[in-house]
């Protein structure tokens, strides 16, 4: 098991592969967002996760527009693939790329070591640093900063209500990042206006 909590998107277009390695991140104790077979989709989370395994052939498409989004924001990410690995662009790191069929355990030390490398260890709990990652997740899915300030206050105002309740329980930063994700997904067109 690892030992932080990561909200990877999973983009994968064939349903058993799909649900099987969603089983084995969820095994390990990790998050899952998806599984997605549209890169479209898969794009509107972008900013939500915290890294990603992308399928490199998804339907008709390739994921590389999925990839260049998370490299955008500087969110880790691995591909797989059952061809070639040589057809993935230079423009990404060929140590990512894995073969299909694969466990999820290396694909998740993998994007566990990448994620390490970009979070600074002392400051994972600082509720100003989920607070600020909120925010940054916010303005990735939103179309502007007045929307997505929206987005994010409607989530810490669920998370005050959750604590004053006594309903807020374990990880204080999962958990704001979860209602922050709920918050979107149910309510994400609300705070356009």
């Amino acid at each position: 098991m690892t030992s932080e909590c990561l909200r990877i998107l999973v983009v994968e277009d064939d349903f058993f592969a799909a649900d099987k390695l969603s089983r084995e991140i969820r095994a390990e104790g990790d998050a899952v967002v998806g599984p997605f077979a549209d890169v479209h989709d898969a794009i509107q989370r972008v900013g939500l996760v915290q890294a990603a395994i992308l399928d490199v052939q998804v339907q008709n498409e390739s994921s590389f527009q999925v990839a260049d989004s998370l490299a955008h924001h500087g969110i880790p990410f691995v591909f797989l693939t059952g061809h070639d690995p040589q057809a993935v662009p230079a423009r990404f790191p060929r140590r990512h790329v894995y073969t299909k069929p694969t466990h999820a355990a290396p694909l998740l030390h993998d994007l566990h070591e990448q994620h390490r490398a970009l979070v600074p260890q002392d400051n994972i709990d600082s509720i100003e640093n989920t607070v600020i990652e909120m925010i940054r997740r916010s303005r990735a899915v939103m179309p502007d900063e007045s929307s997505a300030d929206r987005l994010v206050e409607a989530a810490l105002l669920r998370a005050i209500a959750e604590t004053a309740e006594s309903r807020m329980e374990g990880d204080l930063s999962a958990r704001l990042l979860d209602l922050l994700d709920d918050e979107y997904s149910r309510r994400g067109r609300m705070h356009l206006q």
